[in-house]
C-alpha cells in the first residue's frame, strides 16, 4: 500500500504545481475548425445586413394649405411671406383687405430626381383685382421647398392659363394671351386669342434652383415683365436660361439674326451681376402679336 500511494501523490502534486504556475497551455475554443468556420461565416460581408435605402419623399403628405408661401404681387414684386391656415390667409395692403387662397395642385416629378414634386396655384383677391400665380414646390426630405419665381400668372383682363400638366421632368403650360389691338374688344371675363404653349423644367446648382423653359425654345422659365422700350438692341449675345454660369445656353449669334429687349423694372428679377432681358430670334413665326417674346439672363 505504501509503495503504491507515493507515486500517486507525486503525480497529483505535479499537476497542482503546473496549474498554479500558469505555465500549462490552455486550449482555446476558437482553435477548433468548427469554431473558426462559424466565426468566418458571422463576419462575412454576405451575411451583414445592408442599410435600407431611404424611402422617396411623398410631397402629398405636405399640407400646402398650411404652408408659408413666398408671394410676389404681379409676379414681379419682392416676395412677402404668406402663412396659410386651412387654405386661406388674410392681410391688409394699402388699407384694403387682401385674401390669399390655395388653388389647384398638380403632382409629378418636375426636377427628374425620382420623387414627385408639386405645381400649385395661390390666388390673391383685393377689391376688384384678382390674380393667380403658379409656383413649383420641390420635395426635399420630409417637407417641400418653394421656388420663389412663379412660372405662370392669370388675372382679370390678362393671361388665361388653361391647363398645367406635370409630367416626367417637366411642366406643360397652355396659356391664352391677350393680343394688343386685336383683343381689345374682348370682355375681360373672356380669354385672349393668343395661344402659347410652354414646357418648364428645373435647373439647380448648389443650394439654388430656377425654373427654365425647354420648349418651344430654351429660355427663362419664370415670367417676363415686358419690354421697357419699343426699340431693341440688334444682335444676340450669349444668353442663359437661369442666372447661373452652368445654366443651359438659350441663344447666341444666329444666322437669322435676333434682337434683345430691355425689360421693365422688376424687383424679383434683380440679381447682382445679371440682367434679365427679352429676346427674339428672327425668322420664328408667331401669331402672338408681341406676346411671343422669351426671356433669358445675361452677364452685366
Amino acid at each position: 500500500m505504501r509503495t503504491r500511494t507515493i507515486p500517486c501523490l507525486l503525480a497529483l502534486s505535479s499537476l497542482l504545481l503546473a496549474g498554479c504556475g500558469g505555465e500549462a497551455p490552455i486550449a482555446s475554443t476558437t482553435d477548433s475548425p468548427s469554431t473558426q468556420k462559424a466565426l468566418s461565416e458571422t463576419v462575412s460581408p454576405e451575411t451583414v445586413p445592408s442599410p435600407e435605402a431611404p424611402a422617396a419623399a411623398d410631397i402629398r403628405v405636405v399640407d400646402l394649405g398650411a404652408a408659408e408661401w413666398l408671394y410676389s404681387a404681379g409676379g414681379f414684386d419682392l416676395p412677402v411671406a404668406v402663412k396659410l391656415a386651412g387654405g386661406t390667409a388674410t392681410a391688409e395692403v394699402d388699407g384694403l383687405p387682401v385674401t390669399y387662397t390655395l388653388g389647384e395642385v398638380s403632382y409629378g416629378d418636375v426636377d427628374a430626381d425620382g420623387d414627385d414634386d408639386a405645381v400649385a396655384r395661390i390666388d390673391r383677391a383685393q377689391d376688384m383685382g384678382f390674380e393667380g400665380l403658379w409656383y413649383v414646390w420641390l420635395a426635399e426630405g420630409e417637407t417641400a421647398v418653394q421656388l420663389k419665381y412663379p412660372i405662370a400668372r392669370t388675372s382679370r383682363c390678362g393671361t388665361y392659363v388653361e391647363s398645367v400638366v406635370v409630367g416626367a421632368g417637366a411642366v406643360d403650360l397652355t396659356e391664352y394671351h391677350r393680343i394688343p389691338g386685336l383683343d381689345d374688344a374682348i370682355p375681360c371675363s373672356d380669354p385672349g386669342t393668343g395661344l402659347k404653349q410652354r414646357t418648364i423644367a428645373v435647373h439647380a446648382e448648389a443650394e439654388e434652383a430656377w425654373p427654365v423653359q425647354t420648349a418651344p425654345l430654351p429660355a427663362w422659365g419664370g415670367l417676363c415683365s415686358g419690354p421697357k422700350w419699343p426699340d431693341s438692341a440688334p444682335g444676340l449675345v450669349g444668353l442663359l436660361a437661369a442666372p447661373a454660369d452652368n445654366a443651359p445656353v438659350v441663344a447666341g449669334p444666329s444666322p437669322d439674326g435676333g434682337a434683345i429687349f430691355e425689360q421693365k423694372d422688376a424687383p424679383l428679377t434683380q440679381r447682382n451681376g445679371w440682367a434679365l432681358v427679352g429676346f427674339r430670334i428672327f425668322g420664328v413665326e408667331s401669331d402672338l402679336g408681341g406676346a411671343d417674346m422669351s426671356c433669358a439672363w445675361a452677364r452685366n
